[in-house]
């Protein structure tokens, strides 16, 4: 049988009949359901870590869900799915880091403080039209920085740009993001469960 998600733990069982690979199912489905409320609550949940991503859209902590676990031959195979393609960049091995470069443009843009929302979201990209009187500029360190204002979307002035010229984006010619979920981590908690649950259906695990 094979537990699966971003990574792969395979469970060798002995003497296990086909009467019991349904009781081995359901075990796979409740551990799977536990194991996603796991990821969402100690990796998913509070401030940045090394171990943990901070919550600003939700979309990637609504995604982490059990897979509905099922008979195949004489497998059962069940675990965790993360729904967003951006999941697979924080889920890897300690010390795993993603390169990230731009595909159609020189650089990257990473938007600074004024240019996100108070969950940390960005509110727009450089080009998106939520921001007007924008220049580049380059800093002592040499760092080229977007420069501008808000664009006002709605009410009287809609159009103009209103308040300070704030930096609002970073440019960059790559980026690196290390992983902070682990699955060596989430496996660990999860293997004492497996093999209580299993245990107590009198399957054993080696």
């Amino acid at each position: 049988m094979a537990i699966e998600g971003s990574d792969k733990l395979q469970v060798q069982l002995e003497q296990i009949t086909p009467k019991m690979l349904e009781q081995v199912r359901r075990i796979f489905q409740a551990e799977s359901a536990a194991l996603a409320g796991h990821i969402r609550e100690e990796h998913m949940t509070g401030g940045t870590t090394a171990t943990k991503l901070r919550v600003r859209s939700g979309r990637l902590r609504a995604s982490v869900r059990a897979v509905q676990s099922q008979i195949v031959g004489e497998q059962v195979k069940g675990g965790v799915s993360f729904g967003t393609v951006y999941g697979r960049v924080h889920a890897g091995p300690k010390g795993q880091e993603t390169i990230i470069k731009p595909k159609t443009r020189k650089f990257l843009a990473i938007p600074l403080d004024a240019a996100m929302t108070k969950a940390g979201v960005s509110r727009g990209g450089p080009m998106s039209g939520t921001w007007g009187e924008t220049f580049i500029q380059k800093t002592d360190k040499g760092k080229l920085i977007i420069f501008g204002k808000r664009v006002i979307g709605k009410g009287p002035g809609v159009g103009s740009t209103r308040g300070q010229i704030v930096p609002l984006f970073l440019l960059v010619k790559q980026v690196k993001v290390p992983s902070r979920v682990h699955p060596e981590q989430i496996l660990a908690w999860e293997k004492p469960r497996m093999l209580k649950a299993f245990d107590g259906v009198g399957v054993k695990l080696k």
